[in-house]
């Protein structure tokens, strides 16, 4: 019998901040960096504590996550983002579909 061993799923796409910034019901918020696996979570560092990005994102209620370069073109949309868990000022969410753009 063959046991599985639990392995960190690699990042699919990463953003630094300093390149792209994330829009969610239009509005728009700095980060440090923003990692996304193809097991359908990430991992979003921020700066401080973004109370106005809290309010907007929930535990429970689905959003779309837009992240845009500063240039301003569009480079992936994540629908159905929810927040798993908040530690400091890292906060982890799952998400059911992106598109690359």
């Amino acid at each position: 019998m063959s046991t599985l061993t639990s392995v960190e799923a690699e990042p699919k796409f990463t953003f630094e901040g300093i390149n792209h910034r994330l829009f969610i019901e239009g509005r728009g918020f700095d980060f440090r960096k923003l990692s996304i696996d193809s097991s359908g979570s990430m991992v979003l560092k921020l700066d401080d504590l973004e109370d106005r990005l809290y309010s907007l994102l929930d535990f429970e209620e689905p959003s779309v996550i837009y992240v845009v370069s500063r240039a301003g073109s569009e480079d992936l949309i994540l629908q159905g983002c929810r927040i798993t868990s908040i530690i400091g000022n890292e906060c982890r969410l799952s998400y059911s579909k992106y598109q690359a753009i």
